[in-house]
C-alpha cells in the first residue's frame, strides 16, 4: 500500500477518515501496518494490502494470516468489532473458490482487456482515477494503468495477494481487499468504475451494480460485462450441478478433462481447418466467436476458464430486457447496451455532471 491511497479510503463501518500506522515498509510501499478509525475499528495491512473487511469476514483474517496477527497482536487489542453480520454459505464458497482459482492459476495470461474496452474511446483512461471491482489477479487493473489511468483494484478473496504481487512495481495500481456491498471509499471520487465478468457471480447482482453508483464522480462512467443468456450456457448448468458437489481440487481435475475435449478436439480442429484453402475461409466466417477466441490462446487459458465456469457457486445469465431495466433504474444517462456474440452483455452509462 502506498500512503496516497489513504486519501480515498474511509472506514466501511462509519465512513469516517482513517489513520495509518505503518510497521514495515519497503521504499514508499507499506508492507505491514494497520488503519485505525475513531469508531474503534482497526484494519490490518498485510502483504501490502489493506484489508477493509468487517464483521465475520474481518474475524476470519487471523485464521488466514496467523503469522501477521501473532506478531502484531497489540495493534488489535482494543479494536471494536462491529455487530456480527453472518455471511451466507454461498458467499463463503464464492470467496473460497476464487481465492483458490487465482492462487492456483496465477500464471493466467489471457489478454482480453482489449475486447472488454473496445466500445470506449482510445483515450478514455488517460489521466483518470478508476475503480476495478472484482480484480482477481489484477491483470485488468494493470492494463488500464498502462493506458494512463490510476486504478484502485478491489477483490473480496485472497486473490488480492496475487494481484498485489503482479502489480508490486506499478505505482498506478492500488490493491484493496473489500466487499462490493461495503466499499471503503469516499463518495463521488472515481472518474470511472468497471467490473468485468464479476457481478453475475454476486448473491444480489443488481444491488452490487447499483451500489457502485455513489462512488462515481460527476460525469463519471460505469461499465460492466455480465453473462448473456444462451442455450449453451443453460446446458452448462448440468456440468455445474456436478461440479458444485466437488472439492476445489476435484473441480480442477474436472476442468482439465472438459478442456481436453473442448480445446483438444474443437479448438484444434478449427485451427487445422483454418489452414485448408476454402474450408479455412468458411471456418473463419461461421465458427462461433468463442472458438475463434480460444484458438488464439493456449491450453492453460482454456483450462483456467473451465475452472472458472464450473467452480463459481453463483452464476446468473441475463436477457436483454433485464439489462435494459438495470440501466433504467440506475439513473445514468448516455447508456449503451451491446451484445458480444452470445456470451456477454456490455453495459455502459454516465453520471450527470
Amino acid at each position: 500500500m502506498r500512503e496516497r491511497l489513504l486519501r480515498w479510503l474511509v472506514c466501511p463501518a462509519c465512513k469516517d477518515e482513517l489513520t495509518l500506522k505503518a510497521t514495515s515498509c519497503e521504499g514508499d510501499e507499506i508492507i505491514e501496518g494497520s488503519l485505525h478509525c475513531a469508531c474503534g475499528q482497526v484494519f490490518p495491512i498485510i502483504n501490502g494490502v489493506p484489508r477493509l473487511l468487517r464483521d465475520t469476514l474481518h474475524k476470519e483474517l487471523p485464521q488466514q494470516y496467523r503469522d501477521f496477527f501473532h506478531r502484531y497482536a497489540e495493534l488489535f487489542e482494543n479494536e471494536v468489532i462491529s455487530k456480527e453480520n453472518r455471511v451466507s454459505k454461498k458467499k463463503k464458497m464464492t470467496i473460497d473458490r476464487f481465492s483458490y482459482e487465482w492462487i492456483k492459476f496465477s500464471d493466467y495470461n489471457c489478454n482480453n482487456f482489449k475486447a472488454f474496452i473496445a466500445p470506449l474511446q482510445p483515450d478514455f483512461f488517460k489521466g483518470k482515477l478508476g475503480l476495478d471491482i472484482g480484480c482477481g489477479a489484477g491483470r485488468h487493473a494493470r492494463q488500464a494503468s498502462k493506458k494512463g489511468a490510476e486504478i484502485v483494484a478491489v477483490d473480496l478473496s485472497q486473490a488480492v495477494d496475487v494481484a498485489q504481487h503482479s502489480n508490486i512495481d506499478n505505482e498506478l495500481v492500488h490493491i484493496v481487499q473489500a466487499d462490493i456491498y461495503d466499499l471503503p471509499f469516499s463518495p463521488g471520487i472515481f472518474n470511472f468504475i468497471f467490473s468485468l465478468g464479476v457481478i453475475h457471480h454476486l448473491p444480489e447482482p443488481e444491488k452490487g451494480y447499483q451500489d457502485l453508483l455513489p462512488f462515481l464522480s460527476k460525469g463519471g462512467s460505469l461499465f460492466i460485462w455480465v453473462y448473456a443468456y444462451s442455450p449453451r450456457k443453460v446446458a452448462l448448468e448440468i456440468l455445474r450441478f456436478i461440479a458444485q458437489r466437488l472439492s476445489n481440487e476435484n473441480i480442477r481435475r474436472m476442468a482439465y478433462l472438459c478442456n481436453l475435449v473442448d480445446y483438444g478436439i474443437f479448438i484444434n480442429l478449427y485451427k487445422l481447418i483454418k489452414k485448408i484453402p476454402f474450408l479455412g475461409k468458411l471456418a473463419n466466417g461461421y465458427a462461433p466467436l468463442r472458438i475463434k477466441e480460444y484458438a488464439t490462446y493456449g491450453f492453460r487459458v482454456g483450462y483456467t476458464d473451465w475452472f472458472d465456469r464450473l467452480s463459481a457457486p453463483i452464476t446468473n445469465y441475463y436477457k436483454e430486457k433485464e439489462m435494459l431495466d438495470w440501466l433504467k433504474r440506475s439513473g445514468l444517462y448516455n447508456t449503451k447496451l451491446l451484445l458480444e456474440g452470445d456470451s456477454w452483455w456490455w453495459l455502459y452509462g454516465e453520471r450527470e455532471g
